[in-house]
C-alpha cells in the first residue's frame, strides 16, 4: 500500500527521482501522470504509476480541456485510496490544487502543494486574462482556500515565493510559512562532455561551432522571438549555430522561420529521450534561457540547473532581479541581458567564441551545479513532507476541519 500520492500531470524526470527518493527514505509512492517518457518507465515495486490525460500544448484552450480531463481523472483515481494517504500535487495543471483541497474538506485527507507557476497571475501578466475578470477572482479565490488548507506549500525559488505569498496566508498553513525547495539535476548522469567526444554534437554537426542552445518548453513566457531574431542577425557568421530543442506553442513559429528565412544556422528539433539528454545539454556552448520581463517571480526554468550539471554558461535574458539573474550574479556562470537588446546579444557571442573564454564560465557553471542543484534538495523535500506528514493534527486542525464540513 502506498504511503504518498502524488500527482503531476507532466512528471517528468524531477518528480520521477523526488519519487525515488521518497520511495527509498519513507515508503512505496503511487503517481497518476500523462507524461509519455515516465509511464514508459514502467511501474516497480515502491513506485506504482498509473496513465491519465496527458498534457495538451498549443493554444490555451487545448491546455484547458487537458486540465479538466487529469482533474477529473484524479478526483476518480484518489477516491480509491484510503484516506489516511497522504497527497502530494504539483500546480501542473495549475487547477489541481482544488482537487486535494476538495478532499480534505470531504474525507480530512492531508495534502502538500507544490507550485512551479503561479496561475492566474502568469495570463493577467501576459495580456490573456483582465486582472478584473471573473475568471480571475474566482480562480485566485479557490487557489487561497487550497493552500491554506494544505499542510505545506513549496515553491522553487524566494522571489517566487514572494510572490506566492501574495496569494494567500502560508500562516494558515499547518506549516506556518512556504518552504523553498530549488530544482535539481541529476550531477551524475548530467555532466560537461567535451564535444569531440558528444555523438550528439557530432551528428549535428556542431565541432568547431559556438553551439547556442535553447533546450525545452517553447511556450508563450518565454522570449524565443529574441533568440531568433538574433540568429538572423548572425545567419552569415558561419561559426556560431543555434540549436532549439523541445516542444510547445512557439516550436511552430520556430520552424516556420526557419523556412521562410532560409536560416541555414539554426536547427529545430523535438524533445530528445531521456537518455539523449545527457548528450544534446553538454553540446551546446552557451544556455539561452529567456523569460519575459513581466514574469520575474513568476517561475524559475529548470532547464537552467541541468544546464548548468552540463558545465554550459548561461545567457538569460529576463530582468535584473529574480532567481535567474542572482545565479548569473552569485556564481558569475553567465550573462544577463535585458529584453529586446538583441545587438547586445550578437556582439556577446561573437566575444566569447574563443573557448579560452568561455572556460571559467564553463567551471562555474558546473560548480554552481555540485553546490546547489543536485539530487540533495530532493532528499530535503523528502525530508520536509515526511515530518510534515508525521505530525498529528491538533486541537485547532480539527476544528477548521469540521467547521468546513458544515
Amino acid at each position: 500500500m502506498p504511503v504518498l500520492l502524488i500527482l503531476n500531470q507532466m512528471a517528468g524526470p524531477l518528480t520521477w527521482q523526488f519519487a525515488e527518493d521518497y520511495a527509498r527514505a519513507v515508503g512505496p509512492v503511487a503517481m497518476l501522470t500523462g507524461h509519455p517518457d515516465t509511464l514508459a518507465k514502467g511501474s516497480r515495486n515502491d513506485i506504482l504509476l498509473f496513465p491519465s490525460a496527458p498534457h495538451m500544448k498549443g493554444s490555451y484552450p487545448r491546455r484547458v480541456v487537458s486540465w479538466v480531463r487529469y482533474c477529473c481523472h484524479a478526483t476518480c483515481w484518489l477516491g480509491r485510496w484510503p484516506r489516511k494517504t497522504p497527497i502530494l500535487v504539483f500546480s501542473n495543471p495549475p487547477i489541481l490544487p482544488w482537487v486535494a483541497w476538495l478532499f480534505r474538506v470531504l474525507r480530512g485527507q492531508r495534502y502538500a502543494v507544490m507550485v512551479h507557476d503561479i496561475y492566474p497571475d502568469i495570463l493577467v501578466r501576459i495580456g490573456k486574462l483582465p486582472e478584473a475578470h471573473l475568471v480571475v477572482l474566482a480562480w485566485r479565490a479557490l487557489n487561497r482556500r487550497a493552500y491554506e488548507r494544505a499542510d505545506v506549500v513549496m515553491t522553487l525559488g524566494e522571489h517566487v515565493a514572494r510572490q506566492l505569498q501574495r496569494c494567500f496566508d502560508p500562516a494558515q498553513t499547518r506549516h506556518g510559512r512556504i518552504e523553498v525547495v530549488p530544482p535539481w539535476a541529476d550531477t551524475n548522469a548530467i555532466r560537461p562532455i567535451p564535444k569531440q567526444e558528444n555523438w550528439f554534437a557530432k551528428r549535428f554537426e556542431q565541432l568547431g561551432k559556438l553551439t547556442v542552445m535553447y533546450s525545452g518548453n517553447m511556450g508563450l513566457s518565454h522570449d524565443i522571438e529574441m533568440m531568433l531574431l538574433v540568429a538572423e542577425q548572425l545567419r552569415d557568421n558561419g561559426g556560431i549555430h543555434f540549436m532549439f530543442i523541445g516542444s510547445g506553442p512557439k516550436w511552430a513559429l520556430v520552424a516556420e522561420t526557419i523556412e521562410q528565412k532560409g536560416l541555414n544556422n539554426v536547427t529545430v528539433l523535438p524533445w530528445q529521450p531521456e537518455e539523449v539528454v545527457p548528450f544534446s545539454l553538454p553540446t551546446a556552448d552557451v544556455a539561452f534561457i529567456s523569460l519575459k520581463e513581466e514574469l520575474t517571480g513568476m517561475m524559475l526554468p529548470s532547464k537552467a540547473f541541468s544546464f548548468m550539471a552540463a558545465g554550459v554558461p548561461l545567457l538569460i535574458t529576463s530582468a535584473m532581479e529574480g532567481e535567474l539573474a542572482d545565479l548569473v550574479r552569485h556564481f558569475s556562470l553567465g550573462w544577463n541581458i535585458r529584453p529586446g537588446e538583441t545587438g547586445a546579444i550578437c556582439a556577446l557571442l561573437q566575444q566569447v567564441r574563443q573557448p579560452d573564454i568561455l572556460q571559467p564560465y564553463r567551471v562555474a557553471s558546473r560548480c554552481a551545479a555540485e553546490k546547489v542543484g543536485t539530487r540533495a534538495n530532493s532528499r530535503g523535500m523528502t525530508d520536509l513532507l515526511s515530518l510534515a506528514f508525521k505530525r498529528d493534527l491538533g486541537p485547532a486542525d480539527s476544528r477548521s476541519r469540521a467547521q468546513s464540513q458544515d
